[in-house]
């Protein structure tokens, strides 16, 4: 098999509200996304016999990382609002991220961390949503 481009990706937002079937939205014109690189904590386990003098080390939690989503910015846009929005809540969200056109969703929850927008004199406008993640779903959610 040979590889394939990333183009046709997407990043879905579910506001889950007050129960139910999570409410979600498109991030509109995203750019090169980076899948979140998820980390396992690590925690020294040495002692006086420890084999050959060595450090040794057990694994802990999993950090599920952040997500960084670069973007067109259209000004007043419903990306735009509803971003906003939610950073100025702190709301929990779902992330569901799908790499590829024909993608299997991955699925996290967490909240929205940072909003910057960026407006240079001679180029297009942009901005980037980061997402700190804090769980991963197993299955993606239902919902349009």
């Amino acid at each position: 098999m040979s590889g394939r481009i990333g183009y046709g990706s997407t990043v879905r937002v579910g506001l889950l509200g007050s129960g139910g079937t999570p409410n979600f939205f498109e991030i509109d014109l995203v750019g090169d996304l980076e899948a979140p690189d998820e980390e396992v904590d690590e925690h020294e386990s040495t002692h006086m016999k420890s084999p050959g003098r060595r450090k040794q080390f057990i694994a802990g939690l999993i950090d599920s990382g952040e997500l960084t989503v670069p973007m067109n910015y259209i000004p007043g846009s419903e990306t735009h609002t509803k971003l906003t929005q939610i950073k100025a809540t702190g709301e929990e969200v779902i992330i569901e991220l799908t790499l590829g056109a024909t993608g299997t969703p991955e699925s996290f929850t967490g909240f929205l961390k940072g909003y910057g927008r960026s407006a240079p004199i001679n180029g297009k406008m942009t901005a980037s949503a980061r997402f700190r993640l804090s769980s991963a779903l197993p299955d993606a959610p239902a919902g349009g």
